[in-house]
């Protein structure tokens, strides 16, 4: 009998919380510890749900672990771009793809986005892990392996990425399941396989 989708994510998750206890939480490549749990995208509204859950086990386990809302930084560095009112106002009236530009230019200009990434996972201790999550709002303005390259050797912690998409052999993902395939994801990737 086949795996329920709840049964699918258990058994992953499981699998993440066995690498985040082991004492050397190098990954493979021997780079930053950040790790990809990789889920299907038909599968996020059970992740969330499922989120709190997972946290007090992780807790239970000795580790602390802290949510890092990536839609939430995003929405925060819109706001302060003091431009949303005006996106909405010319909205109708642009080619498709223009507010996404000008939104993707505040997110990246003087690498705002990844910046503040780096702020929030920065605090904690031994037994910190950083949760990232809702990586599904940074489309179309980001892609989670931009951010890896640009957070590398500034993630004192083990950082977990909460990646809704499919995964393709060892270091392959498609984001969201429609980008194309990504093969060049170098930390370790848990869960995804079906």
């Amino acid at each position: 009998m086949p795996l329920s989708d709840e049964d699918i994510l258990e058994r992953d998750f499981q699998a993440l919380r066995a690498v985040l206890r082991q004492e050397d939480r190098l990954n493979p490549a021997h780079s930053d510890p950040i790790y990809y749990y990789v889920y299907r995208p038909r599968r996020m509204l059970l992740v969330r749900r499922r989120l709190a859950a997972w946290m007090g086990v992780l807790r239970n386990d000795g580790l602390k672990p802290v949510r890092v809302s990536l839609a939430d930084i995003k929405d925060e560095l819109i706001q302060a771009s003091g431009r949303w009112d005006e996106w909405l106002t010319y909205e109708a009236e642009v080619e498709p793809g223009e507010v996404n530009r000008d939104i993707r230019d505040v997110l990246t200009q003087n690498n705002a986005f990844v910046s503040r990434v780096a702020e929030r996972i920065a605090p904690g201790d031994e037994h910190t892990v950083v949760l990232l999550t809702e990586a599904e709002l940074l489309h179309p303005y980001f892609r989670t392996r931009a951010i890896e390259s640009a957070l590398a050797g500034k993630v004192p912690h083990p950082t977990v990425i909460f990646y809704p998409g499919l995964r393709v052999g060892q270091y392959g993902l498609h984001f969201l399941g429609f980008y194309p395939e990504d093969g060049n994801y170098r930390s370790t990737l848990i869960g995804g396989l079906e």
